[in-house]
């Protein structure tokens, strides 16, 4: 049963992943790009916005917020 959560939260992260914010030139995009202190600051802030639009519950947002965190960093270590 938990792998089934863990792979809607994985599917939920690839889909919040295309959205203009996480994209080039995007607000997430430019705190990783620039380097900023704390870049997970803003993948929660912008994923807070985003709580109604994909129906992510409490429970769900620190997780979610670190999984995509840490996918925008493997995209940038591949830069």
């Amino acid at each position: 049963m938990w792998f089934t959560k863990v792979n809607d939260l994985l599917d939920l992260a690839e889909e919040i992943l295309n959205e203009p914010e996480f994209r080039p030139h995007g607000f997430v995009w430019k705190h990783f790009e620039n380097k900023s202190a704390d870049p997970l600051r803003s993948v929660q802030s912008t994923v807070d916005r985003m709580r109604e639009l994909f129906d992510i519950e409490d429970h769900q947002f620190g997780p979610l917020c670190n999984l995509i965190h840490d996918k925008l960093i493997e995209k940038f270590d591949k830069f």
